[in-house]
């Protein structure tokens, strides 16, 4: 989900100009008025270079808000890629036999993609009934339940996965590492993930731990099978659709809920000021409404764009070049239409849809070029 800063925004600058207004009409003198050739000369130029140069500034700071949330999810992205293409993660069967059914070498085309549909179905279901869980906690205010459970999974992600994934990343480069050393890392790590998080902690620090959180799901779902992982990223691209945009979609609910009591939603979400559900109490109050009106990416998002871009380089590194280019563009393209909307969109559907759809063409026509191209040393 992504959400934009225009209502708030528009309701502060409305404020602003009422009390700029109404300062400017009690400190008027009466004064003669003046021609219109006056005007001309002396108004007219200092309000043509004020507009140029605020529109010059607002523009400036949109471009920086865009690159506040491109950055962050092409540095998750490229981290993915980096672990998947060195390290050798044990632990893909055990992922695929959680699953209904899963897939098997000698299985037919058709038999794989029935049984992946079966497997992405059964993925879906058990997120729209966690969600739905988690906005009726909302709801009714179970806020310490909400937080004991995100803090018990983002503190068994970052301890437990992401210990074990740095094991095994230094394995695979011969780094030698002993599970005691490991173990002790993993739980600072964790414990300061935690207080980062969900107190306080430099912008960041809590950046880089969002980030870290992401990674680690990520890789993690990077083990599940192949056609599984594709109609997976389908199913959950078309359940952000309905579940932001639908009248009783859970996620719009949950927005709408935290806008009506005027609170951040308590999830992990990604702001481009990093502002976090947990995380305002020592700041200063005249930083919390700009931290306000920065946009938020969930998580979520992050995960399944380096799940994307991760299953591309377990194929080949021309697919990661343009899957890569084609998930920022779907997310520039959902900035873009959020500017406009100016209400909460899903961030999945266009960066997953050009994904997937880049990932097989350059697997079918871009690739089988390139190779029979390279054969005979004719390089583009």
């Amino acid at each position: 989900i992504l959400l934009g800063p225009i209502d708030d925004k528009k309701k502060d600058d409305d404020e602003v100009e009422q009390i700029e207004l109404e300062e400017t009409i009690d400190a008027s003198p009466l004064v003669e008025p003046t021609t219109e050739a006056d005007e001309n000369d002396d108004v007219a130029p200092n309000s043509i270079r004020r507009q140029v140069f605020e529109d010059g500034e607002v523009i400036e700071d949109q471009a920086q808000t865009v690159m506040q949330i491109l950055v962050p999810v092409a540095i998750t992205m490229v981290i993915v890629i980096l672990i998947v293409r060195t390290a050798h993660i044990p632990g893909g069967d055990s992922v695929g036999s959680a699953l209904p059914y899963a897939e098997q070498a000698g299985d037919s085309t058709w038999a794989k993609l029935g049984k992946a549909i079966v497997n992405a179905i059964a993925f879906v279901v058990i997120i729209i009934l966690v969600t739905v869980v988690f906005v009726a906690l909302y709801y009714y205010r179970c806020l310490k339940i909400i937080y004991g459970w995100l803090l018990l999974s983002t503190g068994m992600m970052l301890g437990l996965f992401g210990g074990g994934l740095f094991y095994v990343t230094m394995q695979s480069l011969n780094i030698p590492l002993d599970w005691i050393t490991t173990a002790i890392l993993a739980w600072n790590f964790a414990a300061v993930g935690l207080v980062s998080v969900f107190w306080h902690a430099s912008l960041r620090v809590n950046q880089a731990y969002l980030i870290a959180v992401s990674v680690i799901l990520a890789t993690v779902f990077t083990q599940l099978p192949e056609w599984t992982t594709w109609c997976l990223l389908g199913a959950i691209a078309i359940y952000d659709l309905f579940a932001v945009l639908c009248p009783q979609g859970p996620l719009k609910i949950l927005v709408e809920t935290a806008q009506e009591r005027d609170e951040p939603i308590p999830a992990l979400i990604y702001s481009a000021s990093a502002w976090m559900f947990m995380a305002q109490g020592d700041e200063d109050e005249n930083d919390q409404p700009e931290r306000k009106r920065g946009v938020k990416l969930g998580l979520g998002d992050f995960v399944f764009y380096s799940v994307l871009v991760g299953r591309a380089a377990l194929f080949d590194m021309l697919t990661v070049f343009t899957c890569f280019i084609a998930v920022i563009t779907g997310l520039f393209m959902t900035i873009l239409l959020l500017a406009f909307a100016k209400k909460a969109l899903p961030a999945l559907p266009i960066s997953i849809a050009l994904g997937i759809l880049f990932f097989f063409l350059t697997k079918i026509f871009l690739l089988p070029m390139v190779v029979a191209l390279g054969t005979v040393a004719v390089f583009l």
